[in-house]
């Protein structure tokens, strides 16, 4: 099975409408896929639509923005249940703590010279750093995104800002609570050796996490090998995709794609 489980759409910082990708993905040949917008499940209807409609199975997902000690940290939440009672309210809270933080960095920016407004950048309600950096390309201030991550926003640089966002823990227990089976995502962005990760994971796994993100674009052979071994020593699914965006974040949707193992396939229902 084909299988691309981390997407973006312009429910987020993607650029491609969740029918769009659906589309997209039937014409590259993808037999299930995940669009895993943000703190943000608002194109998953949508999505779930198209891809009845051209017979695609479809995984409702989505990624948690979280921080353990001053890093930065993905979770990918796949089977949540978004029809249940209190999930819009829990969700819009984590929202929050990424609107304050867009409130604090804008602050920062118009110390610099750049004027930014807000309330203009996202008719979906969905403002991130990517989407902040795009708006400072378009006005002018700088000549393409990696120029604006380079300069100011960036970890580190003057105009980042780190504020308070879920634990990993949180993220976790967070999806449980709606059903959900939480994926650690893109771990190789953690930037620990394999000793420090399994340490790392250790704790994860004893609130419940049920898998890791092994298949990641960026992760050489070596790497989806350790994070293979990783999952299955600690009895968790393996997932993977693309982390595609647009054309200059992520890798072009389906070019890389993975295969499930049976374990995988069994636990998220595909």
């Amino acid at each position: 099975m084909k299988c691309d489980l981390h997407i973006h759409s312009d429910f987020s910082d993607g650029i491609f409408s969740p029918e769009q990708l659906v589309d997209m993905a039937q014409e590259r040949g993808l037999e299930c896929i995940s669009i895993t917008d943000h703190d943000n499940f608002g194109g998953t209807k949508r999505a779930q639509a198209r891809a009845r409609q051209l017979g695609i199975k479809y995984l409702v997902g989505g990624e948690l923005s979280c921080v353990q000690n001053g890093t930065d940290v993905h979770m990918l939440a796949y089977n949540v249940n978004i029809d249940a009672p209190e999930f819009e309210e829990n969700l819009q809270r984590i929202a929050n703590l990424r609107n304050q933080r867009n409130v604090a960095m804008v602050a920062k920016l118009a110390e610099q010279g750049i004027n930014i407004d807000l309330s203009s950048l996202s008719s979906q309600g969905y403002v991130g750093r990517p989407i902040i950096a795009r708006e400072m390309v378009r006005l002018g201030y700088c000549k393409d995104v990696a120029e604006v991550f380079d300069k100011y926003l960036g970890a580190g640089k003057c105009c980042y800002v780190q504020t308070r966002r879920l634990t990993p823990a949180e993220a976790i227990r967070f999806t449980l609570s709606f059903g959900g089976i939480p994926v650690l995502a893109h771990p190789k962005q953690l930037h620990l050796n394999e000793r420090a990760f399994e340490e790392f994971l250790r704790p994860l796994v004893a609130v419940g996490l049920s898998g890791i993100e092994a298949n990641y674009f960026t992760h050489n052979i070596s790497e989806r090998n350790f994070y293979n071994r990783m999952a299955k020593k600690y009895k968790l699914v393996s997932t993977g995709g693309s982390d595609f965006h647009d054309y200059v974040h992520g890798k072009e949707l389906g070019t890389k794609s993975f295969s499930p193992n049976g374990y995988t396939r069994k636990v998220l229902g595909i």
